[in-house]
């Protein structure tokens, strides 16, 4: 009986030790590294003529479980303009947990933009938005498969100071695909609030903002295969907005008609988007950007923006393109020239 006790106890101590070391974590390490030069000519009404030339990089460290469905990451963001030495350069962190299997991703802390299964429009986050801000600050629920994609996320991008107001976003969209993908539909929903600082100021007030984008697309690629284009999309809605200023206590209610066309044949790229309808940024000129982080032009009735874009190169690990973006607004007009380089390990 004792040499079946020593047997049983060896089997219990040896599963035990089987257990712990198949959840032994292993090391996780990222480096992503981006360069912009994007020159910006023309009147200023909403954009302003500047020139961004700026590089940015993006350590990560950490361990994960699990063949990495369990991950805890920390590094740093650092964007450094070019032409100043040291001068305006910045450091963000980067910490979080992020659990993922198969489509289904799960992330909470301060982790960057890749982690979403699809790109913000421009009426969300503007170009320079995305130069300036990596990371996203808050939480992510997402789920992807064959037929399409789901995610929302809290983006508090403003924690309450004496000197800084409270901001925060809410934003769900998703799309799905029919017919061996020819047909599509989607839509985003974004709950946008700007709250007080801790001053106390009697001129400041909460800002209701919550905007909407249901959609249908076509996908004339897979509808008709013959095509010369490797890609060629077109999706069409309304885009609108609620917004409210709680000063005034009048609700503003914009709408108008959205288009997104993609084509992409070979190593050239050809996007346009196209709004018309009520102002969707009525607030623009009282607040800035501290309320909308899309494209100042959405503060027009009308804006039409048309990339052209060249791809000099493109790898797993590395991507280097060139474009010339045309922002048409009524009686405005702004020509930017960019030159753009990302690198992923």
């Amino acid at each position: 009986m004792k040499i079946l006790h020593k047997i049983a106890g060896a089997f219990a101590l040896l599963c035990v030790s089987s257990g712990l070391s198949a959840q032994r974590p292993d090391l996780y390490w990222s480096v992503d590294m981006s360069a912009v030069f994007d020159n910006r000519e023309g009147d200023t009404e909403y954009a302003a003529a500047k020139t961004f030339f700026q590089t940015q990089l993006a350590p990560e460290i950490g361990i994960s479980l699990s063949e990495d469905r369990h991950r805890i990451a920390a590094g740093v963001v650092w964007t450094q303009p070019i032409g100043c030495e040291w001068e305006g350069h910045r450091l963000s962190p980067t910490v979080y947990y992020r659990y993922q299997n198969k489509g289904l991703r799960f992330a909470m802390g301060m982790f960057g933009r890749d982690q979403l299964y699809a790109e913000m429009p421009n009426y969300i986050w503007n170009d320079s938005v995305k130069y300036t801000q990596r990371n996203i600050r808050g939480a992510l629920i997402a789920y992807r498969n064959d037929k399409g994609y789901f995610q929302a996320f809290l983006d508090w991008r403003g924690m309450q100071t004496e000197t800084q107001r409270e901001a925060f976003n809410i934003i769900a969209s998703g799309e799905r695909r029919h017919a061996g993908g020819r047909f599509l539909w989607g839509g985003l929903a974004m709950m946008n609030h700007l709250a007080l600082d801790k001053s106390g100021r009697p001129d400041q007030h909460v800002i209701d903002n919550l905007l909407y984008n249901p959609y249908v697309g076509v996908d004339f690629e897979r509808i008709a295969p013959g095509l010369p284009l490797d890609s060629c999309s077109l999706r069409v809605g309304a885009l609108g907005a609620l917004t409210r200023d709680r000063g005034d206590g009048d609700w503003l209610t914009p709408v108008g008609v959205w288009a997104d066309l993609d084509i992409g044949w070979r190593f050239l790229e050809l996007k346009n988007t196209f709004y018309a309808g009520g102002k969707l940024y009525p607030l623009y000129g009282r607040y800035n950007f501290i309320l909308e982080q899309g494209e100042p032009y959405y503060a027009a009735s009308l804006y039409n923006r048309t990339s052209l874009g060249v791809v000099f190169l493109k790898r797993k690990f590395m991507t280097l393109k060139a474009s010339l973006d045309f922002n048409i607004a009524p009686s405005h007009f702004n020509f930017y020239q960019r030159v753009m380089l990302s690198f992923a390990i």
